[in-house]
């Protein structure tokens, strides 16, 4: 069964790092081979080394030569290629490992979020199912950091801090500037995840993947229009910015019907879900009572459906409801959650190429890449 390493942080004032076995893909079991009765002697193979002694160079020109360099001469080279031939060298994965100078293992660093976060869990499997077809694997490794520490203060687990034991990182999470610049100070190839990134701005030096937060409630709000409502509020906590980009792709749908946008903000919100719940109470004391309402996420959907639902409030008859990520949760309620998709998986894959396209590829240009969402209708949304 594949299985990424996780490094996971047990103790937040010591060094008190453990690793742990993740496995994230399923498959059957292989049956052991049964021991030989009796054992055959083996020849050694040819190692790098032999080589490197038979040329008269060091493992540094093999690998040189064998990755078509210019810094090697035509002597050198054909002296090496000559031993190659000769003792029939034929590099394992370890000696191709030492030839490319890469490990092939890469870090999913989460940062600021909860170690088994259902989102982020997604993408980290997008990642291995990827990392795996190419015979790569996957560290997993969890930060918990103030977004006020200086960049120079953030302690980054041991591993991203020696050199060569990975190829580079996977950033998700709450990323804020001072841990881009953390990341950024160790020399180490990295893709973020943009969707979560906090408070940067202008033209940044690294590669992204995301997701379009603004179409997928553009397109959201576009069908509750169309299914004849007039009075759609938005409920969702806009401190973060990629609920910030969700309100506005509502917003822009109201303005292009010349309706009116209804912002429901609940004061002092302890988390998404408490959001949802003091939302019921700010929907049900409005008059006129908004016939739908699209939402930050699924989990103040969820929230705010049961919250109506104690209130006697039946969704969709009385209030439509759309949420955003589809997680999981969504099917299960009653009925299913109509809510805007975001191919996690896919997110992971996305970051993964990314990543090895730069390690091929050092210096090409960075890039940020959008994969769009789908709108999936189900039950929480009425036909007036």
């Amino acid at each position: 069964m594949p299985q990424a390493l996780i490094l996971h942080r047990v103790c937040y004032t010591c060094e008190h790092w453990v690793w742990q076995a993740f496995p994230l893909s399923r498959g059957k079991m292989r049956k052991p081979r049964e021991a030989s009765a009796s054992v055959e002697a083996v020849p050694q193979k040819t190692t790098i080394r032999d080589v490197a002694r038979a040329a008269g160079v060091g493992i540094g020109t093999i690998s040189r030569v064998l990755n078509s360099s210019s810094q090697v001469s035509r002597e050198t080279r054909a002296r090496v290629l000559e031993a190659i031939r000769r003792l029939g060298f034929r590099p394992n994965a370890q000696a191709r490992r030492i030839l490319k100078r890469r490990s092939e293992i890469v870090c999913f660093l989460l940062s600021n979020r909860d170690f088994l976060h259902p989102f982020h869990a997604r993408i980290l499997q997008g990642v291995e199912s990827y990392a795996s077809s190419l015979k790569h694997h996957v560290l997993f490794a969890v930060l918990h950091y103030s977004p006020r520490v200086p960049a120079e203060k953030i302690d980054l687990p041991p591993v991203l801090q020696e050199h060569g034991l990975i190829d580079g990182i996977i950033l998700a999470g709450t990323i804020y500037p001072n841990l881009l610049r953390r990341i950024e100070s160790i020399h180490m190839p990295f893709v973020a995840f943009s969707n979560n990134v906090v408070g940067t701005d202008g033209e940044q030096h690294y590669d992204q993947v995301g997701f379009d937060d603004f179409n997928g409630t553009l397109q959201a709000t576009r069908y509750l229009i169309e299914q004849g409502h007039r009075l759609i509020g938005f409920a969702g906590d806009t401190s973060y910015p990629w609920i910030q980009r969700r309100f506005d792709g509502y917003r822009r749908a109201i303005r292009e019907s010349k309706l009116k946008s209804i912002s429901i903000l609940p004061q002092n919100p302890d988390g998404f879900v408490d959001f949802g719940r003091k939302s019921a109470l700010r929907i049900l004391s409005r008059q006129p009572r908004p016939t739908a309402v699209v939402t930050g996420n699924d989990e103040t959907a969820y929230a705010l459906w049961l919250s109506l639902r104690r209130q006697g409030v039946k969704v969709p008859e009385e209030i439509s409801l759309v949420g955003f990520d589809d997680r999981e949760e969504a099917v299960l309620m009653d009925p299913p959650l109509s809510t805007v998709r975001v191919h996690k998986e896919e997110i992971g894959e996305t970051c993964m190429k990314m990543l090895l396209e730069r390690l091929h590829h050092p210096q090409m240009a960075f890039s940020h890449r959008i994969l769009p969402t789908e709108f999936v209708v189900r039950g929480t949304v009425l036909h007036l």
